[in-house]
């Protein structure tokens, strides 16, 4: 469903009182817009819970996953980071990508150098096959592994490793929806409907999206 206030508007309408709360309601004034709330809904946020002490965020900006500079080089300096990340991490880390595309191109490079297990996630995995991916990931918890994920995948948004299953994240560029027939479309509406079609349609999902993927690895003080 594009437009979820078409759903969200006949509970909203017929309830006396109604909360929606997520880690990744952000920002919430496009969410209440998005869900059909009437314009005198509070909008609160609280602080999380979690030490920032335990929490270590780097950006590496010498490389890019823009598509016009795309090449074998790139693809080669995104794994050559990328493996002196894995080098450093005592345990297991996910690297989350845009695509299973990109996934395949920096996987092919890294195979070459990485001393790490690599796993890969599969876009057409059945339940249970994710399931058995995640155990056999859990099961390097003592030596390490590196699962090679995709940012928009199930293994972004869905999973719990708590304590010492997961050391660290890596999220490869932005994940931006291909500029096809149906974001285009997406976004013209939002911009009819909301005057904001290129921030509720393209970049701010984007955004939730590196958040959705860096929160695996904060589940628990």
């Amino acid at each position: 469903c594009l437009d979820p206030s078409i759903i969200a508007n006949e509970v909203i309408g017929v309830s006396s009182s109604v909360l929606a709360m997520s880690g990744t309601l952000t920002p919430t004034s496009m969410y209440k817009e998005l869900l059909g709330f009437p314009k005198e809904t509070k909008e609160l946020s609280y602080p999380d819970p979690f030490p920032e002490d335990n929490k270590l965020l780097m950006v590496v900006p010498k490389t890019t996953t823009k598509y016009t500079e795309r090449s074998e080089k790139q693809y080669e300096n995104i794994a050559e980071h990328c493996n002196k990340i894995i080098s450093k991490i005592p345990g297991n880390l996910i690297i989350f990508f845009p695509s299973y595309f990109l996934r395949n191109e920096v996987h092919r490079k890294l195979a070459l150098f990485s001393e790490k297990p690599l796993l890969l996630e599969q876009g057409d995995s059945t339940k249970e096959e994710k399931y058995k991916l995640l155990e056999e990931f859990k099961s390097f918890k003592d030596t390490g592994a590196c699962l090679m994920a995709v940012s928009s995948g199930s293994f972004s948004e869905s999973i719990n490793l708590h304590g010492d299953f997961l050391k660290a994240v890596v999220v490869v560029g932005l994940p931006l929806q291909k500029p096809n027939l149906e974001t285009k479309s997406l976004i013209d509406y939002y911009e009819k409907k909301f005057g904001r079609g290129w921030d509720y349609g393209y970049l701010i999902p984007a955004f939730n999206k590196v958040m959705q993927s860096a929160g695996r690895c904060i589940r628990s003080e």
